[in-house]
């Protein structure tokens, strides 16, 4: 009997471990959502054909043109009608493949976790817009009180 429940025991444990060991994941593959990026001129060059894409992130063709018909991914067009990603859109696949494919998320979870991705970017850089506004208040009205002096 002691040696069941020791069993037991050890397979929570192990089981425990293996859930700690997902979570961990799960919060390493948000985080890089999360991440602030400097968008350079280069990452947001569109230079790859879906065919290198695809490989280069490890997801079919078809499933690049389904995430586009979603909206979840908007490469840009040649002149020829052909798709090109940019080292961004490349990124942001290799977000998606790792939500889906590392936490479990469906694809609706995906969008809006994308979603929340982006609105977190704008209210971000309203933040960074008010606070530049309000220290060039700050320093008129810095400004203003010396001359008063």
């Amino acid at each position: 009997m002691a040696n069941e429940e020791y069993r037991r025991t050890l397979t929570l444990s192990e089981l425990a471990e293996h859930k700690l060991g997902e979570i961990s994941r799960a919060c390493e593959v948000l985080a890089s959502l999360f991440e602030p990026r400097e968008a350079t001129a280069s990452s947001s060059e569109p230079r790859y054909v879906i065919s290198v894409a695809s490989r280069m992130v490890g997801i079919e063709a078809h499933a690049l043109r389904y995430y586009e018909r979603l909206g979840l991914i908007q490469p840009r067009r040649s002149g020829g009608n052909t798709r090109l990603y940019s080292q961004d859109d490349v990124d942001q696949l290799r977000c998606i493949k790792a939500l889906m494919s590392d936490l479990g998320v469906n694809l609706a979870g995906v969008e809006v976790a994308l979603h929340l991705v982006r609105k977190m970017e704008q209210m971000q850089q309203e933040v960074e817009e008010m606070e530049d506004k309000l220290n060039r208040l700050v320093q008129s009205g810095v400004e203003s009180d010396i001359d008063r002096l």
